[in-house]
């Protein structure tokens, strides 16, 4: 009679606990997209037996579960917020997903009761960015170290590098060559070979293949130099294969030719010019004696010049007009010559 009695006490104890327990409760469920496309957080309930979801909210939501914020992204009542909307099934809706979008969203309900329930769930966002590689143009003298770098960003990590020039995918096998060939490309030893346009392709387990992303486009000079005695002691030669930047070594061809050429005209004239003062010199120290005529009263007559020569006392010269008939000679412009006794 005692037996029976207790378990009657404790099947009514029982009853009582589960009269007054909390049967409302909330899962979330989180979800994981990338950039652009549309995400889904669930929100799925129980609420007491005889009670009614009363409102249903949706926030954004700390690591601890606290919310950020007191207004909500939507609700029963405003089921559409911007890029946020509430599903039928009271799910909340993201479009066009972006990077600042993953976090932790939490859903709260409220019952007829007056029963509040909540859960949370994090939501992720896989992404890659464009890679942005440095220098947009980089020059090197043969035997030198060139090198390009960039930053790789996005999740999940890791994120593979790949390297490219002249649009093909570049062995860098070659350790000694490459010793670096993820974010940074070390090229040591550089020579003509590796003159031309580099890019890089970014991957990662969300964006591989054609979905990875490619990089602007940078260029890689090599610089020889040369002895010449024409111009200068040194000059640089630029060698590139990029055709827009061919103009720039003919630009500086032409003016290694034009230099030159100025260099051997003006060196002409400098002949001529020297050439010209030793003629004139020579003229000056041989002067032409011009012909000369003599004309008298019973008619012209015409003398032929000559030069005689110098008296060795007077240091003077004479110069002879002579007839061509009787051979007289006429001594003119010079002193008489003296009389030896």
């Amino acid at each position: 009679m005692k037996i029976c009695s207790f378990l009657l006490l404790f099947l009514l104890y029982l009853r009582l606990l589960d009269t007054h327990a909390q049967t409302t409760y909330v899962t979330v469920g989180g979800d994981t997209v990338k950039v652009g496309e549309v995400a889904t957080m669930t929100c799925s309930y129980t609420l007491e037996a005889g009670d009614v979801l009363n409102q249903l909210v949706w926030f954004r939501a700390e690591d601890d579960g606290s919310t950020v914020g007191a207004n909500p992204l939507v609700s029963l009542v405003e089921t559409s917020n911007g890029r946020y909307s509430l599903s039928n099934n009271k799910d909340l809706m993201i479009r066009t997903v972006e990077v600042n979008d993953a976090g932790n969203y939490l859903c709260r309900i409220l019952t007829q009761n007056v029963q509040i329930a909540d859960d949370y769930d994090q939501f992720i966002v896989q992404y890659l960015e464009t890679p942005v590689v440095t220098p947009a143009q980089l020059s090197a003298k043969m035997d030198e170290t060139a090198q390009f770098s960039t930053v790789p960003v996005g999740f999940p990590t890791p994120i593979i590098i790949t390297w490219i020039k002249d649009d093909v995918e570049l062995d860098v096998s070659n350790m000694q060559k490459y010793p670096n060939s993820d974010a940074t490309l070390t090229i040591n030893n550089v020579n003509e070979t590796d003159a031309g346009v580099y890019k890089c392709r970014a991957e990662n387990a969300a964006y591989m293949g054609e979905e990875g992303k490619l990089s602007n486009t940078v260029e890689l000079i090599t610089v020889a130099e040369f002895t010449t005695t024409s111009i200068s002691s040194k000059s640089t030669i630029i060698l590139s294969t990029e055709g827009p930047k061919s103009e720039g070594v003919c630009n500086s061809t032409g003016l290694v030719v034009g230099m030159t050429f100025v260099g051997v005209l003006i060196g002409f004239i400098l002949c001529l010019l020297v050439g010209f003062i030793i003629i004139s010199k020579i003229r000056k120290s041989n002067p032409k004696v011009p012909t000369s005529k003599n004309t008298n009263q019973s008619g012209q007559q015409e003398y032929m010049t000559y030069v005689g020569e110098t008296d060795k006392e007077t240091n003077h010269t004479y110069q002879d007009l002579q007839k061509k008939e009787d051979n007289q000679a006429v001594y003119v412009n010079v002193k008489a010559k003296k009389d030896k006794k």
